[in-house]
């Protein structure tokens, strides 16, 4: 090998190294985002239930306690589901960072 090619192999040798460290910790960077995209949806999806009430009281129709009574089921309902999607998420999150883990871990 000439010797002016070493300083280009050092180059890319870092070069490479610093990629495979941004794609292995990007994985779980989006793993997380993906997690909490999810539970922020669910809350805000609460919210928007919760905020029929208050709607329902502006509008003085007086269907305030009927509003009131299915958004307190829906929302109940909806935070069994909730938690639900979050236990799979969780355990979507862990088990593929356990794989990717593994993976890079792995010597083949």
């Amino acid at each position: 090998m000439p010797g002016y090619l070493f300083p280009l192999k050092i180059v890319i040798s870092f070069g490479l190294f610093l990629i495979e460290m941004l794609g292995l910790c990007i994985k779980h960077l989006i793993l997380a985002v993906r997690l909490l995209a999810n539970m922020v949806a669910g809350h805000l999806v609460l919210l928007g239930i919760m905020g029929l009430i208050a709607g329902a009281a502006s509008a003085s129709t007086g269907m305030w306690a009927t509003v009131t009574g299915i958004s307190v089921v829906s929302a109940t309902l909806f935070s069994v589901l909730e938690l639900f999607v979050a236990f799979l998420q969780a355990y979507i999150f862990t088990f593929l960072s356990a794989l990717f883990i593994g993976a890079a871990v792995h010597h083949h």
